[in-house]
């Protein structure tokens, strides 16, 4: 009796002839292409994590050449690689929103890049690398309520600068900030702070404008702070109307023109 060659044996009682193994090699190669597309992340704590941010709150990204505006320690490092069966996929977004999910899950309150490797022959996604920060520093804030800053206007009213008052902003999101004399800060003559945002960066007292006066009358020099709390320079003339318009940069293309309205 001839032995068929064309089978081969596997188990004990399980035959498959040899020309479907090319078959079964496609398909565990495909098994292999839609299983393998996920990376990997990887934490290394720095220091203890701080409560977690709600979803939603706006965590700022720094790249890596850019100088975070203020002092920062940092919480932990979190990497994202490519596993061993990963054979494609992977976008920029879906692997920085595993970062920033990892970030509001240890409190951070900025991001910043390490580094970004495009996905290239022998890695098929990207692989980033970031530090998670937490602001070290405490932001100037004005301690008074909108009642003591109403009875500030009142008391005062006779010796009040025209920028000081109430002003809403009406850009993005529409605000209030109050104005009043403050040089506690060299070359400040008035600051600018929060009374009302929906904005989650700033708080109510929040410092949202350094303000001098300028040379001439009704024209000030204003340091404007910006959602990541960088600076910006710019001067205004307040006309009659007891207005003036900010152009805001959100981003390389685009600006928030931000105009204020004196209410009182």
């Amino acid at each position: 009796m001839t032995q068929d060659v064309s089978k081969l044996r596997i188990g004990p009682a399980h035959y498959f002839s040899a020309a479907p193994i090319r078959y079964l090699v496609l398909f565990l190669f495909s098994m292999l292409m839609l299983t393998g597309c996920s990376t990997v992340v990887t934490y290394k704590s720095n220091t203890a994590a701080g409560p977690a941010k709600p979803v939603g709150y706006p965590i700022l990204v720094y790249t890596e050449n850019m100088t975070v505006p203020r002092s920062c320690e940092i919480i932990g490092t979190i990497s994202i690689g490519d596993t061993r069966l990963t054979m494609f996929g992977g976008s920029i977004e879906s692997e920085m929103g595993k970062v920033m999910k990892t970030a509001h899950e240890k409190g951070a309150d900025a991001v910043q890049m390490k580094s970004i490797e495009k996905p290239g022959f022998s890695d098929a996604n990207y692989r980033l690398a970031a530090d998670l920060l937490r602001y070290t520093d405490t932001w100037e804030t004005v301690a008074i309520s909108q009642q003591g800053f109403a009875n500030y206007l009142k008391t005062n009213q006779r010796n009040l600068d025209p920028i000081e008052g109430v002003w809403n902003g009406y850009g993005q999101i529409p605000h209030r900030i109050g104005i009043m004399r403050n040089s506690s800060k060299p070359g400040r003559d008035f600051i600018g702070f929060i009374l009302n945002t929906e904005n989650p960066t700033w708080h109510k007292g929040c410092k949202k404008i350094d303000i001098k006066r300028g040379i001439e009358p009704g024209t000030y020099i204003l340091d404007y702070y910006l959602d990541n709390f960088s600076k910006r320079g710019t001067a205004v003339i307040l006309g009659k109307n007891m207005t003036f318009t900010l152009t805001i940069p959100t981003s390389e293309e685009e600006a928030d023109v931000i105009t204020y309205s004196k209410d009182w």
